[in-house]
């Protein structure tokens, strides 16, 4: 069997909707990592809750070099960065999880949209990443997560927040930066770039 089948068959369950995919060029699948890193976030409710999710959806999880970001892609493959501690990926694979829940942001984005479309666009985008972050930032602290890469500047303000405003300080962020942060890419830039 092939690692990154037996990896979603072992991680995820693969349910019929889900045909097993192979790991992008310049990942890896790592079944012992990627099993260390389910049961951690499987230790807390609401991961279990987003693991759920991920039974019939995801697709492959596969291993980026230090220093890459951590996706998902349209193709439904988790990618994490392979450097990340065990908590801090845990967390990530719960953020994106979210976008398997919720919608992925690059489903909102696409070629051809004009000036206004394109802004909609992206703010629907946006929102669904400030709503990812929140359940990000949850888990780390539910986790008991230390990170190092994926420390984000607005994580103080969130924790003091009420739960409510959490996501709106996400997506401030966001728009405030267009081009990243620590820990967060150029998803502004990125989604924008998407209308052309």
């Amino acid at each position: 069997m092939r690692p990154e089948l037996a990896l979603a068959l072992a991680l995820f369950g693969c349910g019929a909707s889900a045909t097993p995919a192979a790991c992008p060029a310049g990942t890896r699948a790592d079944a012992a990592r990627a099993s260390a890193i389910e049961a951690r976030l499987g230790s807390v409710a609401s991961g279990r809750a987003l693991l759920a999710v991920g039974r019939d959806r995801v697709r492959a999880v596969c291993f980026a070099d230090a220093g890459s970001a951590s996706v998902v892609t349209i193709e439904h493959v988790v990618l994490l960065a392979a450097d990340l501690e065990e908590g801090e990926a845990a967390a990530r694979l719960g953020h994106l999880l979210v976008h398997l829940r919720d919608g992925l942001p690059t489903d909102v984005v696409h070629a051809g949209l004009d000036p206004a479309a394109c802004d909609a666009a992206v703010e629907r985008a946006l929102s669904l990443e400030a709503h990812a972050y929140v359940e990000e930032v949850a888990l780390q602290d539910a986790l008991g997560a230390q990170p190092t890469t994926l420390a984000f500047e607005f994580t103080p303000a969130m924790r003091a927040a009420a739960p409510e405003a959490r996501a709106s300080i996400a997506l401030s962020y966001l728009r405030a930066h267009p081009s990243g942060g620590p820990g967060i890419d150029g998803l502004a830039d990125a989604y924008r770039a998407r209308c052309r």
